[in-house]
């Protein structure tokens, strides 16, 4: 059985693409060489998304969402549950270093990157951001965090789906919507039942965690925490071909629900106050 991009209904939407994505990532990788967050090893096959992801925003801001993104990759990669090298980050020192409130060293080469990498980054969204936004996106960072760097076992694939939910680092990309437009959700705009916003967040980060396993699996195919060896791992899949074709599904219901939501939620709109309605627009 042969599988390919198109049996997922993602690969249907139209795609866009910011217009000055080659400069952007020019800049960018600029940036992360100097901070030491690219392996050009490990990097021969990463390809970003950043720049199809937020397409109508200023280039300074897409720079600093591109470094910010090496180096959460880069801590995924050499730190991540599955992927740790023997060097240990410390949580707190992380914390403290992204809140800027204390400067921390290692003598650990890769966690010392680590450390200058996340208090160079975390204070350009500061500076560029309102603090509420720098909040809420410090509560997604954190949380990604608390999850990436731990261990967590599984014994279905639900559960699986729930934890990667958490790993897969895309709430901070949902936030990062708000950042590049200068917008911010208020807690009243999130918990409006009729916007969905929330369920919306959920199903967008689950399409991004759970497609991304399935274009990753080569370099993914030893982890348990990739979706196809969850479904293998947990014997809810006989063998490999089942086990592609039920991520496929899963993923595909997941869109289908997700526009079905959105649908609904657009009709909101215009029940709003026209701030209220150009940010959630947005």
């Amino acid at each position: 059985m042969i599988f390919n991009s198109l049996d997922l209904t993602i690969s249907k939407t139209e795609m866009y693409i910011h217009k000055d994505a080659g400069l952007i990532s020019q800049k960018a990788k600029a940036i992360s060489n100097r901070l030491g967050v690219i392996d050009n090893a490990l990097y021969a096959g990463h390809t970003t998304m950043t720049n199809y992801l937020y397409v109508d925003c200023p280039v300074d801001k897409m720079v600093n969402v591109l470094v910010t993104y090496d180096v959460l990759y880069f801590l995924d990669d050499f730190f991540g549950e599955d992927t740790n090298t023997g060097q240990s980050p410390d949580f707190y020192k992380i914390l403290d270093l992204w809140k800027g409130e204390k400067r921390h060293h290692s003598k650990q080469h890769l966690v010392e990157t680590l450390y200058e990498s996340i208090a160079y980054i975390s204070s350009l969204l500061k500076a560029d951001s309102s603090a509420s936004f720098f909040n809420k996106y410090t509560n997604s960072v954190v949380e990604h965090l608390s999850y990436a760097l731990i261990k967590k076992d599984y014994k279905t694939v639900d559960d699986y789906i729930a934890i990667r939910l958490m790993t897969g680092g895309m709430y901070p990309v949902i936030d990062l919507i708000e950042y590049v437009h200068n917008i911010c959700l208020s807690d009243a705009l999130i918990n409006t039942k009729e916007l969905a916003i929330i369920e919306l967040r959920e199903s967008c980060a689950l399409i991004g965690a759970l497609s991304n396993d399935l274009f990753s699996y080569a370099k993914e195919k030893h982890s348990a925490y990739n979706l196809i060896n969850a479904y293998l791992i947990t014997k809810e899949a006989s063998n490999y071909n089942e086990a592609v074709l039920k991520s496929i599904t899963h993923v595909n219901t997941i869109h289908s629900v997700f526009e079905l939501t959105l649908k609904k939620a657009k009709q909101q709109l215009e029940y709003l106050q026209p701030d209220d309605r150009l940010t959630v627009a947005t």
